[in-house]
């Protein structure tokens, strides 16, 4: 297999393309952004290859035909331009004629190129570029990218025939991810429209959360307990693991974050995990459904039991005596099926999706690097079912 060595500028200049600066704040004010209108990509949305359009700042339709220039097309390439500089996303067809927004850089390779935007994408993410991208970032206090840093982005890359099947193999995981991630957030919305009409009556009770949960302080846990097999709890970026017999919590639990920059987070297990020492678990009590629990936390405003300020935290005794609306005894038993399988498909998805994601984390520098051959990945594919 025939590989060359270029640059990622050389790269867009081939096809006609280039690199190109979103616009800047004079050309686009606080005050032309609008509830509807066209999406405009800031680093924020900008995920892991995927842009996030949730929460999305939007422009009329007028300005961004004033900004028509800044506009993105299907294959472009969106950087944020400073913080997190590694942050690219692929523009896909859903995101036709968004503008590439203030704080972002467009990458273009251009009506004639030969390339494969989609291969480009998933080379840009190896950690390789993105430990040079990282590297050659101008600022101390806060990393920048520009055109000619992005440019100057060396690339090996081999013939588009191989770099189409290349994008299509990682393509098929990041296709099976998205609906796995669909169907969870589907799940998951489904559990919180049932369970709003079922409060939304004069039937629904209003309790303590005191009464219907407990709080399980989380333990300190050493470096035995990041490895192995076994259930995991993820707090701020640390996977925490522990083997099911020595687990601190069984599963249909929340997790709340009470100290630190995570303060006040809420995540919800479904299996048995460990908490750490900065985090409390919020277990059912006896007779308390876990679903209906899980989603009377969600409504809860944290912002009133918490304190400090240069260490922000949650004053747990002021948290336990909050008070939820739930559905009544009758409709709690009536529903609670039902949120518990919704619950458990939205696990099920998210916890496909880690293996999906540690899959092609684990193919994408084998087949860059043409240690892997297409080939041998389809194989690899096939056998885990993906």
């Amino acid at each position: 297999m025939k590989w060359r060595e270029t640059t990622l500028g050389a790269l867009c200049r081939e096809g006609g393309g280039g690199i190109q600066t979103g616009p800047f704040g004079s050309q686009l004010h606080a005050s032309d952004y609008v509830l509807t209108g066209v999406p405009s990509v800031m680093p924020q949305n900008i995920g892991d290859n995927v842009i996030h359009a949730e929460g999305i700042a939007r422009i009329l339709e007028s300005d961004a035909q004033r900004l028509s220039r800044y506009r993105v097309r299907t294959g472009d390439i969106v950087y944020s331009r400073r913080g997190d500089v590694e942050k690219r996303a692929l523009v896909r067809e859903a995101n036709e004629g968004w503008i590439c927004g203030t704080g972002c850089l467009r990458v273009r390779l251009g009506d004639h190129s030969t390339h494969d935007p989609a291969f480009l994408s998933y080379l840009l993410g190896t950690e390789e570029s993105r430990e040079w991208i990282v590297r050659h970032a101008v600022g101390a206090t806060m990393p920048n990218l520009n055109t000619a840093i992005l440019s100057a982005v060396p690339l090996t890359v081999p013939e588009p025939p191989v770099q189409r099947a290349i994008a299509e193999v990682l393509g098929a995981l990041d296709d099976k991810i998205a609906a796995n991630t669909k169907l969870a957030a589907t799940a998951e919305a489904l559990g919180r429209a049932l369970f709003q009409n079922s409060t939304a009556g004069p039937e629904a009770v209003t309790v303590k959360l005191g009464h219907v949960a407990k709080n399980v302080a989380g333990r300190y846990l050493s470096k035995d307990h990041y490895a192995g097999d076994g259930p995991y709890f993820i707090y701020g970026s640390n996977s925490i693991m522990g083997r099911h017999d020595r687990a601190l919590c069984q599963g249909g639990f929340a997790v709340l974050a009470k100290i630190g920059s995570y303060c006040g987070n809420l995540r919800w297990s479904q299996r048995p995990a460990w908490v750490n020492n900065n985090a409390s678990a919020i277990v059912p009590s006896d007779g308390t459904e876990p679903s209906i629990l899980r989603h009377a936390l969600d409504r809860i405003d944290m912002t009133p039991h918490k304190a400090g300020t240069g260490q922000p935290y949650i004053r747990m005794e002021s948290l336990f005596s909050a008070t939820l609306t739930v559905p009544s005894p009758e409709a709690a038993a009536a529903i609670a099926p039902a949120l518990e399988n919704l619950s458990e498909i939205e696990a099920r998805s998210r916890e496909e999706n880690t293996t999906l994601s540690a899959m092609r984390n684990a193919l994408l520098p084998q087949l860059m690097s043409g240690k892997l051959r297409v080939q041998d990945s389809e194989k690899v594919l096939e056998n885990a079912g993906a």
